[in-house]
């Protein structure tokens, strides 16, 4: 294997764990790698405590250190250090996660057996969580018809990490992480199943990803968590609409209402989240429902019947109804 990596790993505020991190990077099996760490302004003394491994990582590998002079937030760190990249191919890490030793080996050699790839992706080791999302796709995909379709039926996951990405690829697609968005992954999960024309996949687990955060995930989302997982509905449904609306199904009929669904049951059950916003962004997601409810099909059975039924009524009911269904899916 003869081309080298770029490992992009932002940092902000990460001082007990990035130490783990570059760590990891630094017992790396394969040997063409580029590091490259972007100080997103860290307030903490992460810098203080990269600093011995950033020493001992540029006695194997080429390194750079980027500093931004304010925190811009992990989608513009990513893509700063896409910018900085010399490398033919790309890989991110979030800096409290690890890389298992042969990360980058195990990847690199799909990329030779499947060249064609514009990316591939590692299993994962989940530590402080008992849910997992198993990699159900074939070790190599061609078409992005059927990338897409695997995407939208759960066969791979939405994280943006863990991936070897072409970067000519990501640069010829403008696939570039949308700043100041929360959930930024899922949307440039999307873009990338839409854009993607061959990708592998290696069943071996690459990346140790850490759960820290206490109790459930979703009942801590707070209002700009909802508002930008509506702003990625948006963006997923004009395509999905574009495309059913032009005859083409690759995206399964129930996909949509499957997230909206989702969506609105979060919202509904979550504590932190005001009444009245609570109603603003369900009369947001109810514009969402109506040109998509023309192209579900009846395998959404329930689902589709009550959010058929949900959004004819007064939007505060919505909530009520929400609620109750989410009590009787844990009875």
């Amino acid at each position: 294997m003869t081309f080298k990596v770029s490992l992009i790993i932002p940092i902000y505020n990460v001082a007990s764990y990035i130490a783990d991190c570059l760590r990891s990077v630094y017992t790396q099996t394969y040997p063409l790698l580029e590091v490259i760490l972007v100080n997103d302004a860290t307030t903490d003394d992460s810098m203080t405590q990269a600093a011995p491994w950033i020493k001992k990582l540029q006695e194997r590998y080429r390194v750079k250190v980027v500093n931004h002079t304010w925190n811009r937030g992990l989608s513009a760190s990513r893509n700063t250090g896409m910018e900085a990249a010399t490398t033919d191919w790309i890989y991110f890490i979030d800096s409290d996660d690890e890389i298992t030793p042969n990360c980058i080996e195990l990847l690199a050699a799909q990329v030779e057996k499947y060249p064609d790839v514009d990316f591939v992706m590692g299993d994962i080791k989940y530590v402080g969580t008992d849910w997992h999302f198993p990699l159900t796709c074939d070790a190599y995909v061609k078409g992005n018809e059927n990338i897409l379709r695997d995407y939208t039926t759960y066969k791979w996951y939405p994280m943006a990490w863990n991936r070897l990405y072409r970067k000519s690829f990501l640069l010829q697609n403008n696939l570039f992480f949308k700043e100041g968005l929360l959930h930024e992954d899922e949307l440039y999960s999307f873009q990338i199943a839409t854009t993607s024309r061959a990708m592998a996949t290696v069943y071996e687990k690459t990346y140790i990803y850490k759960v820290r955060s206490s109790g459930s995930i979703t009942a801590q989302r707070k209002l700009k968590n909802f508002e930008d997982i509506l702003s990625i509905l948006q963006e997923k449904y004009a395509y999905i609409l574009k495309q059913y609306q032009s005859g083409i199904y690759t995206i399964p009929r129930g996909y949509g209402m499957e997230c909206l669904y989702g969506f609105a049951l979060s919202l509904a059950s979550n504590k932190l989240v005001r009444r009245v916003d609570k109603i603003r962004l369900l009369s947001a997601a109810k514009t969402l429902y109506r040109p998509l409810a023309v192209y579900s099909n009846a395998r959404q059975g329930l689902k589709l019947t009550l959010l058929k039924g949900l959004f004819s009524l007064p939007l505060g009911f919505v909530i009520l109804m929400l609620k109750w269904r989410l009590a009787m899916s844990k009875s």
